[in-house]
């Protein structure tokens, strides 16, 4: 009868025995492969985690821009491009430009390929009276916001704005400054009188503290024939994108460029704040993502504490386990064992049912433990075996090593009690049964 027949028929007879030493392998495996897993898989997920709080930010960061862009509008505008011979002390004390520009220009730098302007609006201004309220005013003609077509990224298909920070005034309506909107009663949806000719208020804005509390804006075609200005500015404003502050300045160079005889106002604090919120902003949503990492960090580093700990001591227990189970196997067939040897059975032969039996537990424990320790540790960390992440998850390397170190373990904690079985002496077996 052939070594395999004999092996055929033990594990056929003590079928139990075979069947706790391998899921006694396969526990020991699925637990070690499972942990291996497991690890890789809160790495996986460190990484789309991560990747998501970065797009997160990059989310976060696009719709602060945006309210950055209104806060801005409630603010002001932090450039204001005039005239080369306009006087800024005269600006100062009239509170608007006396020095006037074609309106061409603004349509110049619209296509000049300006890059630190983000938008670009119109004006034309004069301090006056309005003679039907006998109230001093600052009369303001605007157009709407002049597209920059060096930012495509805020313009539709039609080349307009997607969301302007300053659209133009109605047909038929002007808007009013908060303080000269009080002192002649009028609120959003009045009708009024100026300059001989009814208009609807559009809106009334809140106050800013500045001149613009006493402005009153209307169509650009109107102000400029009221004021016998026809294809005149004397100003554009402008929002001026800062991601460096150390950079401030640079946009003078890159308008007169374009427009030599004009200069450039910048109003340097409110660049500040808004460059210094910009900043807050992106301070802390990168420190959100430096957490989440710091977070998965720590938790990674606890598992790799725990398998450190774990394997080695999981790995012996089933060596031992192995150990006791060849070993009550050969007390138990201390008989058959001295009859094989009486009929002629070596040694060799002896030792190697024992052995190739506890190959075979190792290698069917391998693979059913691998298998479930994959499934387990992905599966904790909510990564599902259907999921495309999951084959990312198989380490080919890992299962080599497996597969071969099963069996290595159990043929080595196996040895000892095949050695023994190999050397029982059959004439005291049969003496004592």
């Amino acid at each position: 009868m052939s070594i395999w027949s004999i092996i055929r028929k033990e594990i056929a007879h003590n079928r139990a025995n075979f069947v706790i030493g391998l899921v006694c392998i396969a526990v020991a495996l699925g637990i070690v492969v499972g942990a291996i897993t497991l690890l890789a898989a809160h790495d996986l997920n460190t990484e789309r985690i991560v990747s998501a709080k970065e797009r997160e930010t990059r989310e976060a960061m696009e719709s602060l821009e945006d309210d950055y862009r209104l806060m801005m509008r409630d603010m002001g505008y932090n450039v204001l491009i005039l005239h080369e011979d306009q006087s800024i002390q005269e600006l100062r004390m009239e509170g608007a430009p006396s020095v006037y520009m074609p309106e061409e220009y603004v349509f110049e730098l619209s296509t000049g390929g300006i890059e630190n302007l983000n938008h670009l609006f119109p004006v034309l201004q004069k301090r006056t009276e309005w003679p039907e309220k006998e109230r001093e005013i600052i009369l303001t003609g605007v157009m709407g916001q002049v597209p920059n077509f060096e930012k495509p990224q805020f313009l539709d298909d039609e080349g307009r704005y997607r969301n302007p920070i300053r659209e133009a005034v109605p047909a038929g309506s002007i808007e009013l400054g908060h303080d000269i909107a009080q002192a002649v009663d009028l609120s959003e949806g009045d009708s009024v009188e100026l300059f001989g000719e009814e208009f609807t208020v559009n809106r009334v804005h809140s106050r800013r503290g500045n001149e613009d509390d006493m402005a009153v804006w209307c169509d650009l075609d109107k102000v400029q024939g009221w004021l016998d200005r026809e294809g005149q500015i004397n100003g554009i404003l402008a929002l001026e994108c800062v991601c460096d502050f150390e950079q401030l300045g640079l946009v003078e160079e890159e308008v007169q460029q374009i427009l030599p005889d004009t200069h450039v106002m910048e109003f340097g604090t409110i660049l500040r704040a808004r460059f210094d919120a910009r900043a807050r902003a992106a301070e802390m949503h990168e420190t959100a993502v430096d957490a989440e990492i710091a977070h998965r960090a720590q938790l990674g580093e606890q598992l790799q504490s725990l398998i450190r700990i774990m394997v080695p001591v999981v790995l012996l227990g089933a060596a031992v386990w192995i150990f006791f189970l060849i070993l009550g196997n050969v007390k138990d067939r201390q008989g058959e064992i001295a009859i094989m040897r009486t009929v002629g059975v070596g040694e060799g032969k002896i030792m190697g049912i024992f052995l190739v039996k506890a190959t075979l537990m190792g290698i069917a424990g391998a693979v059913i433990g691998s298998l479930l320790g994959m499934i387990l540790g992905a599966g904790w960390e909510g990564i599902p075996i259907w999921a495309g992440e999951f084959t990312q998850l198989i380490s080919p390397a890992l299962l080599a090593l497996v597969l071969i170190g099963a069996p290595v373990l159990a043929i080595i904690a196996g040895w000892i009690p095949a050695m023994k079985a190999a050397q029982l002496d059959p004439a005291v077996i049969l003496r004592e049964e």
